[in-house]
């Protein structure tokens, strides 16, 4: 509960992250990942 707690007050609504901030000692690579969400089968 604690971990949850420590994530919670680290959510930034603006940040692209769902957790934290982009600093500048990370490294951020692009890649290209497929979508499923198309190939997935609809109920209606």
């Amino acid at each position: 509960m604690k971990l949850v707690k420590r994530n919670q007050k680290l959510h930034n609504p603006d940040s692209p992250l769902l957790i934290g901030e982009v600093k500048d000692s990370d490294v951020v690579k692009e890649v290209n990942e497929p979508s499923f969400i198309d190939a997935q089968q609809k109920l209606f």
